[in-house]
């Protein structure tokens, strides 16, 4: 499924620049890859968000990639994780090449992927999704505080970053517990 996306970039100027939007497949699995290391060095390895992702294959219906002339400039997944007793969506990394932010890509990445999440949901999948990230950036989304209390990572992470978007209304108010990988013990 391929969508367009119409977006004006941060300068004054009245250029348009369009990308489609597309669910990642398994081609893309080592573009993204490279993307991803691109916008976030090897520093990611170390982060609480990648270590709940580590070894988990993302959920590819619910995994979206920004191209622009037929070159994939951003991505973003969507992972199961275990959140105590629950299960929830992990998302990240969203990311776009740096010659390439401020073309909206980013936004249209996260608006496609709550969004099909949410219609995931009615085929029985999970009503949650977390991040690490700038409360900033994702609130518009949906995203709110997870209060500490009510969540253990497996690495250390700067709890004001720590975001639940309920794709139910309330349907993360009783999660609680450590977030863990799929199957993790």
């Amino acid at each position: 499924m391929s969508i367009s996306t119409s977006s004006k970039s941060k300068s004054t100027s009245t250029n348009e620049c369009s990308f489609d939007i597309r669910c990642e497949t398994s081609a893309d699995t080592e573009t993204v890859k490279s993307l991803t290391m691109k916008v976030f060095g090897p520093g990611m390895y170390a982060r609480a968000a990648y270590a709940l992702r580590e070894g988990v294959e993302a959920e590819k219906h619910l995994s979206f990639i920004a191209c622009k002339a037929d070159k994939i400039i951003g991505s973003v997944r969507l992972t199961k994780i275990n959140w105590g007793n629950d299960t929830v969506l992990m998302l990240g990394p969203l990311g776009v090449l740096p010659e390439h932010k401020s073309l909206g890509a980013g936004k249209a990445l996260m608006r496609k992927a709550v969004d099909a999440a949410r219609e995931h949901v009615s085929k029985g999948g999970p009503n949650a999704i977390i991040l690490v990230g700038d409360y900033a950036y994702y609130q518009p989304f949906g995203f709110e505080r997870i209060p500490p209390e009510k969540i253990q990572l497996p690495r250390p992470a700067d709890p004001q970053r720590i975001l639940v978007c309920d794709l139910v209304e309330g349907a993360s108010a009783h999660y609680s517990g450590a977030a863990k990988r799929m199957g993790s013990g």
